[in-house]
């Protein structure tokens, strides 16, 4: 059975003015104007879109209808390979956060419920770990233990950490003053908490005005970026000493930062609400102004010489849809959505 849905090309640029991208250099291969960023897919069914990962060539999103207006919540995988985007609607019944794997073909998926999902192969097992809480992060290390972060951030307020090692998941820490929304590397944030290991302990580094932080990311271990924010953009640098502040365009966004992408030799990417989606040169930013979409973004990864971001209707009951969001020197094009093969 194949699914349509309705796709959106923004060719609105970043100054505001029709097919120009607020430099004049973006050309396509027509040579015409447009901007990068665009609205790649929009209205895509099973839910909003949380988390991605590249598994090669392949680009994998997964999410899930938050049961906002009291219904049963479901996990959804959207892929990209592309040249097709097709959705797995319910691979779990619970939302997937969020994605990451050791190696092309093996990743684990995370979400409410203590759902893990561990795809080796094609081979998908349940690996879901006794606990009540939603699990937000999931992160595979190079020596090989898997994070998997979450906690309780509408009832008991308390976090948790779960290491997967030797083929076996086990609670590494819980009852943690915060939920813990995001695991890189070492790292791990959230609502008003920041550890780092070392060794086998966490040891707080917090910063100076505690805020409520969502995804962490760096380039190296003295060069870590922090999102978050409770009513206002919050984008923290870690210098292997200190963490620092550093100033939002707020012509890009006044929103609550929901994610950010970066990696050695990289820009920084964010990713917000209201369709915050801006690039951080460590001097400028860029984005598209004004917001070529109104649903929120929750995540945003590079995937392909791109740089994709995964969202939706966030925070809206009656049903939730994804929207994939994509910055490209390509020009924009239309693509049909359809169920993945035994979705």
């Amino acid at each position: 059975m194949r699914t349509t849905v309705l796709l959106f090309v923004a060719c609105q640029g970043e100054d505001g003015t029709e097919g120009q991208d607020g430099t004049g250099e973006a050309t396509g291969d027509t040579g015409s104007a447009y901007s990068p960023f665009s609205v790649f897919a929009d209205q895509i069914p099973g839910g909003t879109l949380l988390g991605a990962w590249s598994s090669g060539d392949e680009l994998l999103m997964v999410g899930g209808d938050l049961g906002l207006d009291g219904s049963d919540t479901i996990g959804n995988l959207v892929r990209w390979d592309g040249a097709t985007l097709c959705v797995e609607e319910g691979v779990t019944d619970a939302t997937l956060w969020w994605i990451h794997g050791p190696r092309e073909g093996e990743w684990y998926a995370v979400g409410a419920k203590g759902r893990i999902l561990h795809e080796v192969d094609s081979v998908r097992t349940d690996e879901s770990v006794p606990t009540d809480s939603t699990l937000y992060g999931v992160w595979v290390a190079e020596d090989g233990r898997v994070w998997a972060v979450g906690g309780d951030p509408r009832g008991t307020l308390l976090g948790e950490i779960w290491l997967r090692e030797a083929g076996t998941w086990s609670l590494f820490a819980g009852a943690l003053p915060g939920t813990i929304f995001k695991v890189w590397d070492r790292w791990f944030v959230g609502d008003g908490v920041v550890y780092h290991l070392e060794g086998d302990a966490l040891v707080e580094h917090n910063p100076p005005d505690v805020t409520k932080l969502l995804t962490v990311r760096g380039r190296a271990d003295d060069d870590v970026y922090a999102v978050g924010g409770s009513s206002n953009p919050a984008l923290l640098h870690w210098d292997g000493l200190a963490w620092s502040s550093v100033e939002v365009d707020l012509t890009c966004t006044g929103q609550p930062l929901n994610g950010v992408w970066t990696a050695p030799g990289e820009d920084v990417w964010i990713a917000g609400n209201t369709g915050a989606m801006a690039r951080w040169d460590g001097a400028e930013w860029t984005c598209p102004f004004p917001p070529i979409t109104f649903e929120h973004f929750h995540a945003v990864w590079s995937h392909g010489g791109d740089w994709w971001w995964a969202g939706g209707n966030l925070f809206s009951p009656g049903g939730n849809y994804g929207t994939i969001g994509r910055w490209s020197e390509s020009a924009p094009e239309l693509h049909t959505v359809e169920a993945c093969g035994g979705g």
